[in-house]
């Protein structure tokens, strides 16, 4: 993806309960890429990506911006798919009104049926399609055949959406 698309922006209108288990997916998605353990979309990790290694060297599993335990939090760079992730993740803090501040807050939002319109990048999107589609897989290998299929069709749902607006894809 050129640096042009990457930053050309495309707006969905989602269910805001939709939205709520995409930033449970991102939260996931950004976790394992911080922990080395997240592909790309070609299937290295950002690791690979860097020195052209492929996803079976057993070495990049072992690295990652997580092996300095001393170093300060905010000093540690973090893998470009997590950066990412997180930015996908506040974006939906800023553009969605309401949010909880306390997990009681959660029982009662969102309302049902409550959308609100999302604004991401190209490369957003990519990456939020792309881990829908890997979290899908891993909830199938886990057996778990419903959060498979909802992660399936909120990517699905999102394709169609950026795709009426001549989104190139993932």
């Amino acid at each position: 993806m050129n640096a042009m698309a990457e930053r050309m922006e495309h707006s969905v209108q989602i269910l805001i309960s939709d939205w709520l288990f995409i930033d449970g997916t991102m939260d996931n998605h950004v976790q394992s890429a911080i922990d080395g353990a997240v592909f790309d979309e070609e299937g290295d990790t950002d690791d690979e990506a860097e020195d052209g290694d492929g996803p079976d060297d057993e070495d990049d599993w072992d690295e990652g911006p997580a092996a300095d335990t001393d170093a300060e939090p905010d000093s540690i760079a973090l893998p470009r798919v997590a950066q990412l992730g997180l930015s996908v993740r506040q974006a939906g803090w800023d553009q969605i009104p309401g949010w909880p501040r306390d997990a009681a807050g959660f029982e009662t939002w969102p309302a049902p049926g409550q959308v609100a319109t999302m604004t991401l990048t190209d490369a957003q999107w990519s990456l939020v399609v792309f881990a829908l589609r890997h979290w899908a897989e891993v909830d199938e290998r886990l057996s778990d055949a419903e959060g498979a299929a909802r992660s399936r069709a909120i990517a699905a749902d999102i394709e169609h959406h950026l795709a009426e607006q001549g989104w190139a894809g993932a």
